[in-house]
């Protein structure tokens, strides 16, 4: 079951249209960030791709046409875009793939004790 904001900026994107009222708040937007972000994620629920959201919101409130503001709104929006260069695809990949085991006592020369 999935929680639902009231607002009129809901979207299956911005559940409760947190990013946009961020957006919207520009520079007077306090923080932190990352606080919003993780929220947003919890908000979309488990059956949507963070990366694709991301990507329809960066489309749909322009966010590549202007150069980032400062301070918490911008790095809101460099999150966002952050979030839509790592698709759901890329992450898998690379958490699977193995990793080296051992470690310096695996590797180092065998010496002969009695």
């Amino acid at each position: 079951m999935a929680i639902r904001y009231l607002s009129e900026h809901d979207s299956p994107d911005d559940p409760g249209g947190l990013i946009r009222e961020v957006l919207q708040m520009g520079d007077e937007f306090p923080g932190p960030a990352e606080d919003v972000i993780l929220a947003w994620i919890l908000r979309l629920g488990q059956d949507r791709d963070p990366a694709e959201a991301a990507q329809r919101l960066v489309d749909d409130y322009h966010l590549n046409d202007d150069m980032l503001p400062g301070g918490a709104c911008g790095r809101l929006i460099a999150m966002v875009k952050e979030t839509a260069a790592y698709p759901a695809q890329r992450m898998t990949r690379h958490l699977c793939q193995p990793r080296r085991r051992g470690g310096w006592r695996r590797n180092r020369p065998q010496t002969d004790k009695p």
